[in-house]
C-alpha cells in the first residue's frame, strides 16, 4: 500500500513530496528526494490519537511524514500492527469513559464534602485576625444598616446583662477574639448573633422572652461557642471559596471584603449548619454544668423557643438548627449522666 504525502527531513523545517509504502510484517519504508528510510512499525512514534488531530509519524532517525488525502486508511492500517495508545484505547472503550465519568465525580464530590472543610479550617487557622475584624465590622455595619434597629432596653437592663456576660467570659477559657457585648432591636423574633470579630449581638426580643436569668445565659454561653469555634469565618470561607480565588487572583481585595461581608449577613441571620449549631450547644452545656451545676436553664430556653415560634412558621435560623426537642432532650439526659 502506497500513501503519499509530505516529508520533513531531520532537523529542518522544509516540506517535501514523500511516499510510505506499508509493507507486510509491520514494516514500512519512506522515500523522500532521494532518499529511502525503512523502519518497523513499533519504532514510529505517532502520538496521541486524539478525535481529528492530524496523523503525524516520527520516524527514528528524525524524518516526519504527515499523510495527504489517505490518511485515514493509513490511519486503518496502523491499527491493525499495533494497539492504540491509553487515549485511544479510552477513547473507543465505552466502559472506560464510564468508569472515567464516575472517578471525577466522584473526585468532584470527595473534594467538596472533604477538601473544601479541610481547606477552610487550614486558612481560618493561619488567616490574620485583622480579617475576621474587619468581616465583623462590616457584616455590624451592614445589619445596622439594613435590618437591625437601635436597642430599646434601659439602661439598667442593659448594664445587668453586661455584668453577667463579663462574669460568663471571665469563668470560660480565653477565646480567639475578646467578647463584647452589644443591643439591637429586629422584628423577626428573639434570637442572638455571634461576629467573627467576637462580637455577640443580643435582640430585645430575646431579653423579653429569657428575662435576665440562666436562660439567658444559656444562649449567650451558645453564642461564645460559636466564636471559640470560630464558625463565622469558617462558614464565610466555606461559603466564599469560589469567589475568593476569583477575588485574590485579579487582586480584587476590596471586592473579596464585600463578598465576605454579604455573606456573613447571610450567615449570621440564617443560622450556622448543624454540625456547628450541635458544637455551640456542646460549649454552652458544659460550662452550665460548670457555673451552674446544671444544663436545665438552656432546656427551659429552648421550651420558650418553642412557645414563640409556632411550628409552620419556624424561621430560617431555627430550621437550620438541630430539633428543638432533640436538643432539649438531649441536655436534660445530660444532668442526668
Amino acid at each position: 500500500m502506497e500513501i503519499a504525502g509530505l516529508c520533513h527531513p531531520p532537523k529542518s523545517a522544509e516540506k517535501v513530496p514523500a511516499t510510505l509504502f506499508c509493507m507486510p510484517g509491520g514494516r514500512v519504508q519512506l522515500r523522500y528526494l532521494d532518499k529511502t528510510v525503512n523502519s518497523s512499525v513499533s519504532e514510529l512514534d505517532s502520538g496521541p490519537d486524539i478525535g481529528n488531530l492530524p496523523l503525524l509519524l516520527r520516524f527514528p532517525g528524525g524524518e516526519s511524514f504527515l499523510p495527504g488525502d489517505e490518511e485515514q486508511k493509513l490511519k486503518c492500517w496502523l491499527v491493525h500492527q499495533k494497539p492504540p495508545g491509553l487515549v485511544g484505547r479510552l477513547e473507543r472503550n465505552w466502559k472506560g469513559i464510564f468508569a472515567s465519568t464516575v472517578l471525577t465525580v466522584f473526585v468532584v464530590v470527595l473534594f467538596f464534602t472533604h477538601g473544601i472543610p479541610a481547606i477552610t479550617n487550614g486558612i481560618v487557622r493561619v488567616m490574620p485576625a485583622k480579617i475576621p475584624t474587619l468581616v465583623g465590622q462590616e457584616v455590624t455595619a451592614s445589619l445596622d444598616e439594613h435590618i437591625f434597629e437601635p436597642s430599646e432596653l434601659s439602661d439598667d437592663k442593659r448594664e445587668a446583662i453586661t455584668q453577667r456576660f463579663d462574669a460568663l467570659v471571665a469563668q470560660i477559657d480565653p477565646l480567639p477574639f475578646t467578647p463584647k457585648l452589644e443591643f439591637r432591636r429586629w422584628g423577626n423574633g428573639p434570637n442572638a448573633f455571634a461576629l467573627s470579630d467576637g462580637t455577640v449581638i443580643v435582640l430585645d426580643s430575646l431579653v423579653k422572652l429569657s428575662g435576665i436569668s440562666p436562660r439567658l445565659d444559656a444562649i449567650l454561653l451558645h453564642e461564645l461557642g460559636h466564636i471559640e469555634h470560630q464558625h463565622v469565618m469558617k462558614s464565610l470561607v466555606r461559603s466564599s471559596l469560589l469567589s475568593a480565588g476569583v477575588a485574590v487572583i485579579t487582586g480584587e481585595s476590596t471586592g473579596l471584603l464585600d463578598t465576605l461581608g454579604s455573606v456573613g449577613v447571610f450567615v449570621a441571620t440564617n443560622g450556622y449548619s448543624r454540625e456547628a449549631e450541635q458544637q455551640a450547644d456542646d460549649f454552652a452545656a458544659r460550662y452550665m454544668q460548670k457555673i451552674y451545676g446544671t444544663t436545665e436553664p438552656a432546656a427551659e430556653m429552648f421550651m420558650l423557643f418553642k412557645e414563640a415560634y409556632p411550628e409552620d412558621g419556624l424561621p430560617a435560623w431555627v430550621k437550620s438548627h438541630p430539633d428543638l426537642d432533640a436538643r432539649i432532650n438531649r441536655l436534660r439526659s445530660d444532668n442526668l449522666n
